[in-house]
C-alpha cells in the first residue's frame, strides 16, 4: 500500500451501529501511550451537525460534504505510525446503493458512480479493512436510523463491495477484547512492531 516504514492504515466498515467507534476508543487507549495515532471519526455526525441529511434521508450535497470532509481528514494519514478511520468512501457510497430503492431525495447515478470510483482509489491506501457485522440490537441516538431492515441491508452492500471489489478485510467478531485481539493480531502479521 502506501504507507512509510513501520506504519500501518486501517479502515473501520460497518452499517450504524456494530461497534466501529468501540473498538476504535479501545485501539486508541492501548496504542496511543506508545505509537504516534491519527484517527478520523465520526465524520458522518459531523456532516449531520452542518445542517446535512443523511441515511435515509441523504441528498447530492450530503454526499459531496461527506466525501470531501473524509478525505481532506485522510490528506495526513502517512505521517503516523497508525491511522485508523472509523468509516470510508465506502460508507456513503453503500449507503447511497441502498438508498437507490427507496423513497428518498434523488441522488444522480453519475454521483454514486463517481463515489464508487473515488472509494476505490481510496482503499488503496489503507492496508486493511475491518469489517464489523451486525452481532448485536441496535442502540438508538439522535443520529442512527431506527430501522433494523436498513441496518442489514446496509450491512449486506457493505460486505458485498468488499468481497467484490477485492478488498483486504478482516472481520471482527464477538467481545470487544476479541475484537480488538484480532485487529492487533493482524497488525502484528503484517510486521506491525508492538
Amino acid at each position: 500500500m502506501g504507507t512509510k516504514h513501520n506504519s500501518i492504515s486501517i479502515a473501520l466498515a460497518g452499517s450504524h451501529c456494530t461497534g466501529k467507534t468501540t473498538l476504535f476508543d479501545q485501539l486508541k487507549h492501548d496504542l496511543s501511550p506508545e505509537f504516534d495515532l491519527k484517527h478520523i471519526t465520526e465524520v458522518a455526525r459531523k456532516i449531520i451537525a452542518k445542517g446535512y441529511p443523511l441515511n435515509q434521508d441523504a441528498n447530492m450535497e450530503s454526499y459531496i460534504h461527506y466525501v470531501n470532509d473524509q478525505l481532506t481528514a485522510e490528506q495526513a494519514m502517512f505521517a503516523y505510525d497508525v491511522f485508523v478511520s472509523d468509516r470510508t468512501i465506502l460508507d456513503p457510497l453503500a449507503y447511497a446503493l441502498v438508498n437507490k430503492e427507496l423513497p428518498r431525495p434523488y441522488v444522480p447515478d453519475s454521483l454514486i458512480e463517481m463515489m464508487r470510483n473515488i472509494w476505490l482509489m481510496e482503499k488503496e491506501k489503507y492496508d486493511f479493512y475491518v469489517y464489523f457485522p451486525i452481532e448485536f440490537p441496535l442502540t438508538m441516538d439522535d443520529v442512527r436510523p431506527g430501522d433494523e431492515d436498513y441496518r442489514s441491508r446496509v450491512d449486506t452492500m457493505i460486505y458485498s463491495l468488499l468481497m467484490e471489489n477485492d478488498v483486504d478485510f478482516i472481520t471482527v467478531n464477538g467481545s470487544l477484547e476479541q475484537r480488538v485481539e484480532t485487529v492487533r493480531g493482524e497488525m502484528k502479521s503484517r510486521g506491525f512492531p508492538f
